[in-house]
């Protein structure tokens, strides 16, 4: 009978800790996720695809001279995008939103260009980038949004690993530390977190034709 007291306080006590660490861990994930780097001169600034806030802050960086030229991800049509495709209710794609951002806020057009045909993760926007670059020693100054910049960083720095990369955060997109008191941000973290395991355990999103 002592044994099994023994055991299940010892389970107690080990959930107890176990639960603690997981709480304390999540607490820290709004500052884990959103490590970004400080602008620095690059020879381009690269969007990757998703908010058009991401956009908003390339051109801000770009009219501030940190680089000559912005690239925009051309990301593929998610699925209410498609369903509405199918009724002819065809709304602009991303990387159009994205353009006329960039022209509303001062990029001039002949300096924005697009890359990849339909990325539908940052792991294909890797690897595009990788076929632009090749093993040229570039600097890349990437924008995202604050919760995807580790994850952006880590699939990257893997996909070009001669480049000199600076991943940084729009500060459009509120990313507060309290996550979990915001919806969305609380949406965002926990999808990140777990992108990240799929992505650690060598899963890839890819796309079909891939």
């Amino acid at each position: 009978m002592n044994c099994w007291r023994r055991a299940l306080l010892g389970l107690f006590i080990g959930t107890f800790i176990v639960l603690g660490l997981v709480v304390i861990l999540l607490a820290y994930a709004a500052r884990w996720l959103s490590d970004a780097g400080v602008p620095a001169r690059a020879d381009v600034i690269v969007v990757l695809a998703g908010d058009a806030r991401r956009a908003r802050h390339a051109g801000d960086l770009f009219r501030q001279g940190y680089a000559p030229q912005v690239l925009v991800s051309r990301a593929a049509r998610g699925a209410r995008e498609r369903s509405l495709d199918e009724l002819g209710i065809v709304l602009p794609r991303g990387e159009e939103i994205d353009i006329r951002v960039l022209e509303r806020v001062g990029v001039p057009r002949d300096r924005i260009a697009v890359f990849g045909t339909a990325s539908l993760s940052t792991y294909e926007e890797g690897k595009v980038l990788r076929v632009l670059y090749a093993d040229r020693p570039i600097r890349l100054l990437v924008v995202t949004s604050p919760y995807h910049v580790r994850r952006a960083r880590m699939i990257l720095a893997s996909a070009l690993p001669n480049a000199r990369l600076n991943v940084v955060a729009t500060p459009y997109e509120a990313f507060p530390e309290r996550w979990w008191s915001s919806q969305d941000a609380a949406r965002d973290v926990l999808l990140e977190v777990a992108k990240l395991l799929f992505y650690g355990l060598g899963n890839r999103f890819t796309s079909p034709a891939s």
